[in-house]
């Protein structure tokens, strides 16, 4: 789907905006020494993104959205990956 597509509808930001948070509080989870694992991943930030989206979602624009779902996740799933891989193994 083009990010035209989701920026110009309300429901999908808002379900975007939703899954960025359960991203956010699912990271705050994570045991300290699991995100260890993967240093690279800005952990904090990812985190901090749940709370400015629960606190100040009126400052969040469609440029910070566009950057998240084209830079942001596409970067994180690979760590994800390979955490769950050692979780499993």
């Amino acid at each position: 789907m083009a990010f035209e597509t989701i920026l110009g509808d309300f429901m999908l930001v808002r379900a975007v905006e939703r899954s960025i948070q359960i991203i956010s509080e699912a990271a705050k989870e994570l045991p300290p020494e699991l995100r260890s694992q993967e240093p690279d991943v800005p952990w904090q930030r990812i985190i901090g993104i749940g709370n400015f989206l629960r606190h100040e979602y009126y400052r969040i624009n469609q440029n910070d959205i566009r950057s998240i779902l084209a830079v942001h996740l596409p970067a994180l799933r690979p760590a994800i990956i390979r955490l769950m891989a050692r979780l499993d193994g």
